[in-house]
């Protein structure tokens, strides 16, 4: 098998690149990295509704055992002034919205009981 493979590989080349427009691209391979010269957006940034938490806290939890966190405040998208999250607490957080400081992860709003104490929001 490796043999085969050899001689496969000895009769076929890369192809050439090619420009093309983005909107033509589709489907097709990059030659080289594309990069950018600043990070966008230039902060961590929640993709959903949720809880900004510290992994510590909500490490383990299962619903049968969930964590039990302080809700500090509020981050909503453009929020200036975050509030800091530590042990035992965590802030609610829109989509958009920066990570605050010391929070490392998003619970998704849908994954708790969204503040009502144990009772499950309506779907």
């Amino acid at each position: 098998m490796d043999e085969h493979l050899a001689d496969i590989l000895a009769t076929v080349a890369p192809l050439e690149p090619i420009e093309l427009q983005l909107l033509d691209a589709q489907g097709c391979v990059l030659v080289e990295d594309v990069t950018v010269p600043a990070a966008l957006p230039p902060f961590d940034n929640s993709s959903m509704d949720g809880y900004a938490v510290r992994v510590a806290d909500v490490s383990g939890a299962t619903e049968e055992f969930p964590a039990v966190l302080t809700v500090i405040g509020d981050v909503a998208a453009g929020a200036g002034g975050l509030p800091e999250v530590g042990p035992g607490q965590a802030a609610r957080i829109m989509t958009g919205a920066p990570l605050p400081p010391g929070a490392e992860a998003v619970v998704p709003v849908e994954w708790t009981d969204g503040g009502t104490g144990g009772e499950r929001p309506p779907a």
